[in-house]
């Protein structure tokens, strides 16, 4: 089962993650493709465009891997995003010292997914943070622009 996970603490900001087509609005989203996978013992997130328009944006996430159970999470991060907050006994990012975090958890092999998000301009992290994989380098920066 795939859960999905929002904890954007700002009053009126709220995200959905849709497993059906979305309906036409008059502005259309920013769209993002997001690939999470495996090859040759190494996992990684690879996404179509790495900078957006602040505004909704619409990311297309797609496990590709065969056997691997991936996660899509995003987060505000002013750092470098192979900087989160580490727990090197449980090999995770400690979610709970993220401030605003959303995503898709559990993705299967895969699986696919759709979580449209109104996005702020910032830097953000976009990780998967199933034990050991944001070390082996699941993990990319993420731009959103005014």
């Amino acid at each position: 089962m795939i859960r999905h996970i929002v904890r954007f603490g700002l009053a009126g900001l709220t995200a959905f993650v849709c497993l059906t087509p979305l309906a036409a609005s008059a502005a259309e989203p920013a769209s993002v493709k997001v690939t999470l996978w495996e090859k040759d013992g190494s996992d990684g997130i690879t996404l179509s465009t790495h900078k957006v328009k602040a505004g909704a944006v619409e990311f297309e996430i797609k496990n590709t891997s065969k056997q691997n159970v991936h996660e899509f999470l995003i987060t505000p991060w002013k750092g470098s995003s192979k900087a989160l907050p580490y727990n090197d006994s449980k090999g995770e990012v400690r979610e709970g010292k993220l401030d605003r975090l959303a995503g898709v958890e559990d993705m299967k092999p895969e699986a696919e997914a759709t979580l449209r998000l109104p996005m702020k301009p910032g830097h953000y992290a976009v990780f998967c943070n199933q034990a050991g994989h944001y070390k082996m380098g699941m993990v990319a920066d993420f731009i959103v622009d005014r």
